[in-house]
């Protein structure tokens, strides 16, 4: 959370001191990669930019998600975050580079609380089971229960069929056959 706050603030503070930070740097990329300022490249710079605010941000509520002991959506966030925010301090290096002007302190605290938070995603150690294994849970979990509901679906279909063939039995035989009323048991009446 930590890392995630001093990326923030040092995201907020260094286009003050260097005002070239200030404007997108992701689409001036774009634009002197590309040659006829393609506006795909446009809108992908402007995707990149738009996300790479977030960095610090994402890294302080993984942080947080990981205290609240939701560790695998907290490692998550901390990766997204520390991604975005390298491509924001790389994107940041040739512009630092020319200008002497500002403190340099901020970019120290910049890339450190970078290296930090991804020190800090490597060691959180989340449950032993991944993906799979949960995903393979709960597909058995849903195909015991949809076995069990057909099970008890067919038993009450056999008890159905029994209760009405034993109905039929009963009312076709004749009077006769059903009580045997003749004196003599041997005789067939």
């Amino acid at each position: 959370m930590i890392a995630g706050v001093m990326i923030t603030a040092t995201r907020l503070a260094i286009p003050q001191f260097y005002p070239s930070q200030a404007t997108n740097g992701w689409a001036n990329l774009f634009a002197e990669l590309s040659s006829g300022g393609l506006t795909l490249f446009a809108v992908l710079a402007g995707i990149i930019s738009f996300l790479v605010q977030f960095g610090g941000v994402s890294i302080f509520i993984g942080g947080l998600l990981c205290y609240k002991k939701h560790l695998r959506s907290g490692k998550e966030f901390v990766g997204i975050g520390t991604t975005f925010g390298f491509a924001d301090l790389l994107l940041a290096i040739p512009t630092l580079g020319s200008s002497s002007s500002g403190p340099i302190y901020l970019v120290v605290v910049a890339w450190t609380s970078l290296l930090l938070a991804v020190f800090a995603g490597r060691h959180i150690k989340g449950p032993k089971g991944s993906y799979a294994g949960e995903v393979r849970k709960l597909m058995g979990g849903i195909r015991s229960r949809i076995l069990r509901q057909e099970k008890r679906k067919r038993r009450e279909r056999r008890i159905r069929r029994r209760r009405a063939q034993s109905k039929i039995t009963r009312g076709s035989l004749p009077s006769t056959k059903q009580y045997n009323i003749s004196s003599d048991k041997n005789s067939e009446s």
